[in-house]
């Protein structure tokens, strides 16, 4: 059933088996794993069944360290949350991210048949990702041949496309005709009750529920035998950290550890040009998605396990854009331009000079375009479909090392709180210098291995180069909220155990990015939901168990 809180009596307390908190990719994956278990379900979403600039604005805070995406326009407050827009890439995350530096409490074989449930949820096709075999044995997939790089540098790395699934959309139906769960919107929890009897510096402690508002002032609450917190990497541990009345420093923060860690991954587009030794060289594996046994993929390169242990970097992806016009002479141009106006001479200063001359037809386009408003100009040659490809764009995302100092936290200052006069959070993303090795090596090893299969030349962009002092403006992030209530056996190094619960309070679970110990370089929504159908597999037995 779905429900408006408009429906609920003020001042009302509901009861259930399990609560969960949020329903974006994890919540309503949770919710529709259980769906015929037999529990009493309620999921409590902060937003509607549409888009809201109200329940929107509960997302705003502050940014410092790493500039990044602002906190409201990152993520989506309605029933699916940001599921009702992503781009839809998926991939498993590696063995060796869960085995690194930052290990996490099971192994890669333990997630294997979540991720097949996994890639059907999310309406992939086969989950053969790196079977190369497989695909090129598909009509169609005779042209996709992976370059042959060193696999102990850098390997081919197939991603899958979602439609994308909108879990809102999707799963909805399922979550309205099933019979023991509620979805309540316009249901925004405001803190964890603790359970009667409780003394705080118990070691492990117990909580009753959650109190919940709507815009409209109704308050109410919602009790449950266990409750799950899946409200992303940001309001986690926004969450926990408002529930003072569990702990004095927020719900599962005895050791600190709420909110640290924060993760995301670093995004450099247009980080280097590879201009082909051979005019109209075509990778189709790596420029074009392919609709291929039911189906969207595409390759990248990506670095090797080996490269990981080795080098001692974070995991990386490249992508790579076909480019049939070169773009190096307008932005070495800017870059002279930037140089000057700082009082000193770009790196490679010749260089740029030579694509500045190599370039000078589009230049005068782009000046004559600019100057006089129109998208016509006596400069431009018209568009041809046959134009060869001259090179491609090399865009670098990669893992960022889990550092204690990359945080979220709430914000102090007097005017920073929503609607409900709940606190607003600062976000502290800090990248590290570890961080700067691995995008460095990432250049570098495409660079080598371009060179080896005289593939073409590498040219890394101004300011790529720097990344020992600064990081260039163009760096950003991606959106991918991670790390911020870890799980590891250890008390004292996560906040959570390998089930997602809090190691304080025997019935409060995290689930979604919040608990990545590690990110890997894929895009994490397939490894959320593959995790919250592990969780529910837990929390059915669990629950079941004390019904007995």
């Amino acid at each position: 059933m779905l429900q408006q809180s408009g429906e609920i009596a003020d001042g009302s307390q509901i009861d259930a088996d399990l609560v969960i908190i949020g329903a974006g990719a994890a919540g309503i994956t949770m919710a529709h794993s259980l769906r015929d278990s037999g529990l009493r379900i309620v999921v409590l979403e902060s937003g509607g069944e549409t888009y809201d600039d109200a329940m929107q604005d509960l997302y705003r805070g502050r940014i410092i360290g790493v500039p990044n995406e602002p906190l409201h326009d990152s993520r989506l407050r309605f029933f699916g949350g940001t599921t009702n827009h992503w781009a839809g890439w998926c991939r498993p995350l590696e063995a060796v991210d869960f085995e690194g530096p930052e290990p996490w409490p099971f192994g890669r074989s333990d997630m294997q048949s979540h991720y097949e449930q996994a890639a059907m949820l999310c309406e992939l096709g086969p989950a053969r990702f790196d079977a190369m075999d497989f695909w090129q044995a598909q009509a169609g997939g005779e042209e996709l041949t992976p370059l042959a790089t060193q696999p102990d540098k850098l390997e081919t790395a197939i991603f899958q496309i979602s439609p994308p699934t909108h879990f809102g959309e999707r799963y909805g139906g399922d979550l309205q005709a099933a019979a023991n769960v509620t979805v309540i919107l316009d249901a925004t929890a405001l803190s964890l009750t603790p359970a009667d009897g409780h003394d705080p510096n118990q070691d492990r402690k117990r909580i009753a529920g959650v109190e919940v508002r709507s815009l409209d002032g109704r308050r109410f609450s919602v009790r449950g035998r266990a409750v799950v917190v899946a409200t992303g990497g940001l309001e986690t541990p926004r969450l926990l950290l408002h529930s003072t009345n569990v702990h004095p420093a927020g719900a599962g923060n005895e050791r600190d550890l709420v909110g640290r860690y924060f993760q995301d991954h670093a995004w450099l587009p247009q980080a280097a040009y590879l201009s082909f030794a051979q005019p109209g060289t075509d990778l189709p594996l790596y420029f074009e998605e392919h609709q291929l046994a039911g189906a969207t993929m595409f390759g990248t390169l990506a670095s090797s396990a080996q490269t990981k242990v080795r080098d001692d970097v974070g995991g990386f992806r490249i992508v790579l854009q076909p480019s049939s016009q070169s773009q190096l002479g307008f932005d070495s141009a800017q870059q002279l331009v930037d140089g000057i106006s700082d009082g000193r001479v770009p790196n490679n200063f010749w260089d740029h000079v030579g694509s500045i001359f190599g370039d000078l037809d589009l230049l005068a386009d782009k000046g004559y375009r600019g100057a006089f408003g129109t998208p016509d100009s006596p400069f431009r040659s018209a568009p041809s479909s046959v134009d060869p490809i001259d090179g491609a764009w090399v865009d670098i995302n990669f893992e960022q090392t889990p550092n204690r100092d990359s945080r979220v936290r709430l914000d102090g200052a007097a005017d920073a709180v929503d609607a409900f006069g709940q606190r607003r959070i600062v976000m502290d993303w800090q990248l590290n210098d570890r961080d700067r090795r691995t995008a460095n090596r990432a250049l570098d090893l495409l660079a080598e291995e371009v060179g080896r299969l005289g593939l073409g030349r590498l040219r890394v962009l101004e300011g790529m180069t720097d990344l020992a002092t600064r990081w260039p403006d163009r760096l950003t992030g991606s959106r991918h909220h991670m790390g911020t209530a870890r799980m590891a056996d250890d008390p004292a190094a996560g906040v959570t155990d390998a089930n997602g619960r809090v190691h304080s309070t025997e019935n409060l679970y995290i689930c979604g990015s919040a608990l990545f110990p590690s990110s890997g370089y894929a895009n994490p929504t397939l490894t959320i939901v593959a995790l919250a159908l592990r969780q529910a597999e837990h929390l059915a037995q669990q629950l079941s168990q004390r019904d007995g």
